[in-house]
């Protein structure tokens, strides 16, 4: 019964990893959002028949290994790597996350917008783009038109940010501020793909390497917010318009696959933090090992194929008569939201270059992580979401 739904699914998901490998390095678009995109267009064009033979597939797909992905990619997550880079991000990523999940949902809500739709809009523009989206859908009980419309915003608004933010950096920024420029790329864009190219793109233009390496522990430490947000948004939604919150509703919002990805999130964690102290992560596994599986689990197995696969049933599951609907007030709200979310990131970026400039002398390495130490882009890299 499921078999043809699944299949459908997973050749979207293949056909979409394909896609992208063939458009334009630049555009740094991820398999995710096209396997949405082409998923949508041949799920409107099936014949009836075919649609009605692949929906038991599809609402597994969406439902079951959609939420196994969510699992794996708490593999991704670790707080111990944010320690190891520097600590001074994370009270800015903590300012640009908060004011995203604040007031998108607010301005939603302002514009008409069903409330789990300005949460999929606050979670997508604040955190990690498309991953977000996919995590906290399943959680809120967000219908697959609301996941392609807030899919649809991120790829919009964060592909304009990052074409516009080197400019906007290389205007406001003293150029010898690799760390405030990282910073403000990392927490304004809002995909990690997206940052990355925002932040190569401004390397390249202004001959400063080091603000990759920047930008890249900016976008990691926002990426960690994701497993503390994902059960925030759950029980705001069980709490619905009243907003009261007690333990036992807390436990009976969070659906179970949360807890999986929080645990997962917790392990990959305790492993980094054992190998950090000289030791085994989880008295068995050294650092390539470790590093090694957690990596496949979270973002080959996680990503690459589950999410990709129930991302791709989502597609096949929309109705385009749902975009018509729609108008163009999500479009709105993910443009304001995005407008907010850089616009904090910027005065927070501005407001550490005034506090603490960095000017190394020339030849001296930049260490503007906080940790005493040279951070790289590969060191978020791994942790890629």
């Amino acid at each position: 019964e499921h078999a043809p739904g699944i299949a459908a699914a997973a050749a979207t998901a293949g056909a979409a990893t394909f896609v992208a490998s063939q458009l334009p390095s630049q555009l740094h678009i991820s398999a995710i959002p096209v396997s949405i995109v082409l998923g949508a267009a041949a799920g409107n064009a099936a014949p009836s028949a075919v649609t009605a033979a692949i929906k038991p597939g599809l609402s597994y797909a969406t439902s079951n290994i959609l939420r196994t992905g969510i699992v794996c990619v708490g593999a991704k997550l670790s707080a111990a790597q944010i320690l190891a880079l520097g600590w001074t991000t994370v009270p800015a990523a903590a300012c640009s996350v908060g004011a995203g999940v604040t007031i998108i949902p607010m301005l939603a809500a302002r514009f008409g917008l069903a409330p789990r739709l300005g949460a999929l809009l606050a979670c997508g523009t604040s955190i990690c783009g498309v991953t977000a989206i996919s995590a906290v859908a399943p959680a809120i009980a967000a219908t697959q038109a609301e996941v392609a419309i807030a899919v649809a915003n991120v790829v919009a608004f964060g592909s304009v940010g990052m074409l516009v933010y080197p400019h906007v950096a290389a205007a406001l920024f003293p150029p010898s501020d690799s760390r405030a420029i990282g910073l403000f790329l990392g927490l304004a864009v809002h995909d990690t793909a997206q940052v990355m190219g925002c932040a190569a793109s401004y390397a390249e233009q202004y001959s400063d390497a080091a603000v990759v390496g920047a930008a890249a522990v900016a976008k990691l430490t926002r990426n960690v917010f994701l497993a503390a947000v994902v059960p925030l948004m759950a029980v705001r939604h069980a709490a619905g318009a009243t907003g009261s919150v007690t333990a036992k509703t807390f436990a009976a919002a969070v659906p179970a696959f949360v807890g999986g990805f929080l645990a997962m999130a917790a392990v990959r964690t305790l492993g980094d933090a054992q190998l950090a102290n000289g030791g085994s992560a989880l008295f068995a596994f050294d650092s390539a090992q470790w590093k090694g599986g957690a990596d496949w689990l979270g973002a080959v197995l996680g990503t690459k194929v589950l999410l990709s696969t129930g991302l791709a049933a989502v597609g096949l599951s929309v109705n385009f008569a749902a975009f018509r609907g729609a108008g163009l007030a999500p479009f709105a709200v993910g443009a304001a939201g995005a407008s907010v979310v850089g616009g904090v990131g910027l005065s927070v970026a501005l407001l550490m270059a005034s506090l603490a400039p960095a000017v190394p002398a020339e030849g001296e390495s930049r260490d503007w992580s906080g940790s005493g130490r040279d951070v790289t882009a590969q060191d978020a890299g791994e942790q890629k979401l």
